[in-house]
């Protein structure tokens, strides 16, 4: 595991037993700035490491606000393919059921990937051996 970037509410690694770059929170984030802040050494480490997996570990990232979701929609996500030259990343999601906001976040950041490239999409997992499991095969 290659470490990059770590805060007070995330961290991001490259995992080489998935061959996944993943941002995994850790607590609850502050606000946008941080979010942002978070997020844009995320698509840095992702272009250093040359990675085609994402893993967005958002099980104990609390409330993410509307700006913050399309900071995803209009930046991140577009800067994940754009590092690709024509592929499309597989982008994960790892969530907690019982994380209501969190979920919600999540499904409309995955609702609105769908315009960002052709065959574009956020694959949702609650269970992490099935979210291995899947991107071990991929």
């Amino acid at each position: 595991m290659h470490q990059f970037f770590e805060n007070q509410s995330a961290k991001i690694y490259y995992d080489s037993n998935l061959g996944a770059m993943v941002l995994e929170y850790t607590n609850r984030v502050v606000n946008h700035e941080q979010f942002v802040v978070i997020n844009t050494a995320l698509l840095e480490a992702y272009k250093k490491q040359r990675a085609t997996k994402f893993v967005a570990d958002i099980r104990k990232m609390g409330v993410i606000s509307i700006e913050s979701q399309k900071w995803v929609v209009d930046i991140l996500l577009p800067g994940l393919v754009k590092h690709l030259n024509g592929k499309s990343p597989v982008v994960v999601q790892l969530l907690d059921e019982l994380e209501v906001f969190a979920r919600i976040a999540g499904n409309n950041i995955k609702q609105k990937s769908v315009d960002i490239a052709k065959d574009f999409q956020v694959i949702q997992f609650i269970d992490r051996t099935k979210m291995e499991a899947y991107l071990r095969s991929v």
